[in-house]
Order: C-alpha cells, then structure tokens, then sequence
C-alpha cells in the first residue's frame, strides 16, 4: 500500500429539503474514478471523526484506492436540520441517497460501500435495509439495530451508565457545538445558528427515552427491517462491548453473504483494541475490494464466525483466535453444551466431574443490594484491566464448583433458569458468571440481568406472581472464554449491576426490590447452561485455531496522530453511610489546522445500599472550540433522580452568553 492521499473539506451534498457536510478523503494516486466509502454519523466530522478516532481507517481505506466520505447526519454538525427522535428510519433514507448521489459523480466508479462505528453502523445497516442500487457492501461495528437498544436492554433495563449518563450529555453537547472550521464551509455556521434557534422547542432525548420505557410506542418505528439487507456484511464486535448479542441477531436474520469477527474489544476500532489489536483495517479493505472491485481476497473462503477465545481468565493478551462455522445457542440440539444444577454444595454436574446430586429441595435467600456492579462494570472508554469481582460476588447469592481438574469451555450464549418466589412483581434479577482463579480472584465472564414482567421479552410485559413459584431464565451476553484446570466456576445472583444498568422508578409505581427466594431440587432444578464442554487434556489446544495478524502500520498508524485523551474510572464506598459511588471522567484534545477542540467530562452515579430508588447521576460535559472566530464553550448537564430530572446546556463565545437553555420533568 503507497497510495497517497488528499482530504478535502466543505463538501455539500443535497439530502432532500437538508443538505449535509461532509469531508472526502481522495486517493490521489488513482488514474481514473474509485469506488465510493461512505461513513453517515452524528459525530462532527470536521474535527473528533475526521482528525480523531475515524482518520487512522480513512486515510488507510483511501491509500488502497477509495474514495471515502464522511458526512454529518442531518441535523448534526454541519448539516441543516433537527433531529427530533433519533433512529427513526430517515436515518436510512438520508445516507442510501447519498449512496446514489456519490454514484453519480464523476470521482466515482458507481460502485459505494459503507462503514462505521456505533451509530455509523446503525445508519450502515438501515442504508442497506433501503436498498440503493449503488450500495454494494457494509461493515457495521459494534452496532444495535434496533432503536429501543440505544437506551434499554433486552432485559427491559435502562442502559444508565452507557446512555443514560455518557451517550445522551454527548449528544446533548453536540447538539449546540458550533462548526471547528466554519471559514472552510461557511454554511455549517448558519447551519449551527438555525439549530440554536430550535433546540427549546424539542424535548430531550433523554426525558423522550424515559418517558417511553422499554415497551413504549415510541420505539415502533426505530427497528431497522434488516431482513430487507441483500448486500455482503462484515460483521464486528466485541465480547466487552453492549451489542454483541444484537450483532449476532441481526446477521441471523441476514439473506445474503456475511462473516462475523467477534473479538475482547470494547466500543472500539479494532486495529486500537487493548486485549488484542488486529489488522482489522486490512481486513476492511479486503472486504471492499471483494465486493466493490471483484477483487480475489478469499474473505468468502474463511469461517463464518472468527471469534477470540479468552484464557488465564481473561486477562489481557491471553487467549486464541478460532473459526466457527456457526455460533452456538442453547437452541441448537447438536451443540455440547454444560449444565450445571444449584445445590447447596454449589455448582454440580458431570461437567466439573461432580456426579453427586443433592437429596432435597432447597431454598436460597438472596437479598438486595444495589450497590452490587461496583466491582464488576467494566466501563467502555475507561481502559482499566479486567475487575476483580470479589466484593460483588460477597454481597450476591454465590454457587461455585470445586477447583476443576480438566479445562471447562463455554462458547455461544448461555443462560441460568431460575425458579423465583418474589414478593414483588417486577422484580431486577441479575445473574453473573465469573472465573475464579486458584488465588481466589473472580472476573466476570458474562452476565444478563432482566425486569420480571419482560421476562418473556419487551413486548410482553407481565408482572410476576407474588403468591407462587415462577420459573424464568436470565440470558447471558455471548462469551468464548476456558475456566483453566485449577480454576472455579461461579454463578453470582442478584439484583442490581451498578452503574451500568438500572430499573428506575416508574410512574406507574412499577420496580421495586425485596429478598428473592430461589428454590432447586433434585427434580426441577434452577439450572446453569451454556453452550460448552469439558476438554480431556489439561491444556487444550484448540483445532479449529486461526491465525490473526497484529495492526499493519507500515505507513498510516493505527491511532490518531492529531488527538490524545485519557479516562479514569474511580469507584468509592462509604463504609458507615452504606452509600457507594462511581465517577468516570475524561479529556480529549484534537490539534486541528484550523483550532482545537477540546472535550472535558465527568460522569458520577450514587446509589444508597438500602434503598435501590435512591439511584442518581450528574453529567457534565465541556466541549471548547478555538478558531478564527474565537473561543467557544459548551456545557451539558443533567441529572438522572427519584426526585425528577434535568437538562441544561449554555454556549458561550468569549465569555458572552450565546445561548442557555434548561429543561426538568
């Protein structure tokens, strides 16, 4: 790869009654026109997507020869218009127009594929399910496809710490962030003063989030139809990231080619992930020169599912790349699976090589605590090592097996099915799986947690009874992981994943929590099971082993050279008070050739031991812009309380108040 490259900015493309902002990245090297990349975010490209975390791939897909743009959503950055709800399906009509606007140039082989991260795969995937002629390829990343799992999980909880707290004062900020570059395109800047104009007649996303609940009407419209998707899709994402599971239903429901890349990653680029950087930029490009080119890359004639196994109980760099030719549910009658019965012994089953079965029923209490996740949460964006999970699992109901002797493997997504007596009806049930090495240290492995009335999923909500004995199963995130020989499993249940996920108080007085009574007994037992086996050697060496190679970085580095930043993730508990708290902070700087723009935040959750309502958050994010123009400040706040909620955001351009405005519910 030689291939120079050229970035040019101030880039208008008509979208309807909008016109978008956008950067091309041209390869100068081409003789003749280039297949078209596009990247469709909210994220302003002309300063963190274009000089920060996106600019490494771009520059990289560019030198091998394509046309790559990037362009701001309509009603983000330097593009017209406001988004009222987000994920609706325009969302999919604005970029497969600009798919067929980037065919007609003349820049342009009439051939597009598109490309990103988060929200720029959502828009990827919802381009596809459109159908544009000129769309012949997508690579979503780290991607949900439906709307309600931007701030719910399928478990019918709010997604607190991720959304609630991070995303939405991003956003929020955003939303009133005025252009780093308005000289370079002087229609972004009066496309940031319209907006201004309109931010108060819109509630929110958050209170619209809230106010919606995870059932709610709202969300019925923000599903992409990705069974309408016919193009070839690269699938990418991570065991440590939130949307792993909606990764793999969506390529399930997927008529066309796709291949799967399941790696440790956090919300990431791959090429930059921690655990295990890969040359994923390659592997990008492989995929477009196949399908956009007619390239022979082989990427067909490799397995389905390319997935990172961990060992050494998840530490960092240790584990094995593998190929799968499916991913393996508890649904598929040939898959091995581990099943493992609750039993005052602990875990027991043939799998840990333990046949003895308990005599009578039993009864497990498991009281509330929701200060349970402090030690557990492994927050994306903050690069801390794997959480020893020891305090967490002292406070929760715990099952362990003995010391094993033989490796245990679980790989696909598994689930605990529980029989609950509980004396509320919407009860929080969270179950963690843990690996608990031979010093006694646990690390989280997977784990689920659900409301009881969406126990049977979010669209049949239905209160548990009170007065009998339910039967319910709590789905794990999908997981390759080997408990070592030496090593233990645990089941660790609960009722709370603090600050990462949240039931709050609902106006209809649903929630609550009280003491949770499991039973099991040698005839209907509450039961582990996950997809996995017991391997005979003590060391096992996987046969179905692939190979990976390590980030190439012979000419265009895999991280930013224009942006750094650094996050913290501090956890405290007041001993006598009882109550605990979490603060995830965080700076960035990008030195662009026209300013900076800097982001400072700061992201703090409380929670009162003996009271899981008492659950509260306060979010600031200070974004500074400095250009011709002078210096611009943007504040966003909000609070997340029992006692109501709150939104403010004020712009600033140097020290004059340009705009304030602040919303409660």
């Amino acid at each position: 790869m030689t291939g120079r490259t050229a970035r040019h900015e101030g880039l208008r493309i008509p979208v309807g009654d909008e016109t978008v902002a956008a950067t091309r990245y041209e390869p100068v090297d081409e003789s003749g026109p280039s297949p078209a990349l596009l990247t469709y975010v909210p994220y302003p490209q002309q300063d963190s997507i274009t000089y920060g975390a996106y600019d490494p791939l771009n520059r990289y897909l560019a030198a091998r020869g394509y046309e790559v743009v990037v362009a701001d959503m309509v009603g983000t950055g330097g593009s017209t218009g406001l988004i009222d709800e987000p994920f609706t399906r325009r969302e999919g009509r604005e970029p497969a127009a600009i798919v067929e606007w980037l065919a007609d140039r003349p820049w342009t082989t009439g051939r597009v594929g598109m490309f990103g991260k988060s929200y720029g795969g959502i828009t990827a995937l919802d381009a596809a399910a459109q159908r544009p002629d000129a769309l012949d390829a997508i690579v979503p990343i780290h991607t949900p496809f439906e709307g309600v799992r931007n701030a719910y999980t399928y478990g019918g909880l709010f997604e607190f710490l991720t959304i609630g707290m991070d995303w939405l004062t991003l956003m929020q900020a955003l939303d009133a962030k005025p252009p780093s570059d308005p000289f370079g395109d002087p229609a972004s800047l009066d496309a940031w003063l319209e907006r201004l104009d309109r931010l108060d007649d819109r509630e929110p996303w958050l209170f619209q989030f809230l106010e919606a609940g995870p059932d709610g009407e709202y969300w019925a419209d923000k599903t992409i139809p990705v069974e309408r998707i016919d193009v070839p899709v690269l699938a990418v994402d991570g065991w440590r990231d939130p949307y792993t599971e909606d990764t793999l239903r969506y390529v399930d429901r997927i008529d066309a080619p796709t291949r799967v890349l399941l790696g440790p990653w956090r919300h990431r680029m791959p090429h930059r992930g921690r655990e295990s950087a890969i040359d994923f930029r390659r592997r990008v490009a492989d995929w477009f020169d196949r399908f956009l080119c007619d390239g022979k890359t082989g990427v067909l004639d490799r397995p389905e599912y390319r997935i990172w196994t961990e060992r050494d109980g998840g530490g960092t760099g240790a584990g094995c790349w593998r190929g799968l030719d499916t991913w393996p549910t508890l649904d598929d009658p040939d898959a091995n699976r581990v099943e493992l019965a609750l039993s005052p012994a602990g875990l027991v089953g043939p799998a840990v090589g333990d046949l003895d079965a308990f005599t009578e029923p039993v009864a497990f209490t498991c009281e509330p605590d929701p200060t349970v996740g402090l030690a557990s949460v492994d927050p994306y964006g903050a690069a801390i090592a794997p959480p020893i999970t020891n305090d967490d699992d002292a406070r929760t109901l715990t099952f362990d097996t003995g010391p094993l002797d033989r490796p245990v493997e679980v790989t696909g997504t598994g689930e605990v099915t529980l029989r609950v007596d509980s004396p509320v009806p919407d009860p929080t049930i969270v179950a963690r799986l843990v690996d608990v090495d031979p010093r006694g240290r646990g690390r989280t492995v997977a784990s689920g947690a659900l409301r009881g009335r969406f126990r049977a999923g979010l669209g049949a909500r239905e209160p548990l009874p009170t007065d009998e004995v339910t039967t319910l199963s709590v789905p794990f995130e999908p997981a390759s992981h080997l408990f070592e020989a030496g090593h233990r499993i645990r089941l660790a249940v609960g009722s709370a994943l603090f600050p990462e996920v949240a039931a709050l108080p609902r106006p209809d007085g649903a929630g609550g929590q009280d003491t949770l009574i499991i039973r099991s007994g040698p005839t209907s037992p509450s039961i582990l099971a996950v997809p996995g086996r017991r391997h005979e050697e003590a060391d096992p060496s996987f046969v179905d082993a692939v190979p990976m190679a390590k980030p190439d970085e012979d000419r265009i580095p895999a991280h930013a050279e224009r942006a750094v930043g650094s996050a913290e993730w501090e956890t405290s508990r007041a001993h006598v008070a009882g109550r605990v708290r979490a603060v995830k902070s965080g700076e960035k700087r990008v030195d662009l050739p026209h300013g900076t723009f800097v982001s400072e935040s700061r992201h703090e959750a409380t929670v009162d031991e003996s009271d899981p309502a008492s659950i509260s958050a306060r979010n600031e994010l200070r974004l500074t812009v400095e250009n011709d123009l002078g210096s611009f400040v943007i504040v966003a706040t909000s609070r997340i309380s029992r006692s109501g909620d709150r939104v403010r955001t004020v712009v600033s351009h140097e020290g004059a108040t340009l705009y304030e405005g602040e919303w409660t519910r």
